[in-house]
């Protein structure tokens, strides 16, 4: 089955097109906003506000982080 598209552009319009395509072989460092840098076992992920990625780290000392509940 064929689909087709029909559109009225205005010439003042941009057109923006992207293909995604997920299947086997993605991994969280193809992620644009995943820096797995120092990536190794017992790496923790938090976000990073002042960059904009989450990023990987076996220490967190942030201020605002709260663990609650469980063992450690």
């Amino acid at each position: 089955m064929t689909q087709r598209l029909k559109a009225k552009i205005k010439t003042a319009d941009t057109i923006v097109a992207q293909t995604v395509k997920i299947g086997s072989g993605l991994r969280l460092g193809d992620l644009s906003d995943v820096d797995v840098t120092n990536q190794s076992d017992g790496v923790m992920m938090i976000f990073n506000s002042t960059t904009g990625n989450y990023e990987v780290t076996t220490q967190i000392q942030n201020e605002n982080l709260n663990i609650i509940g469980g063992t450690y």
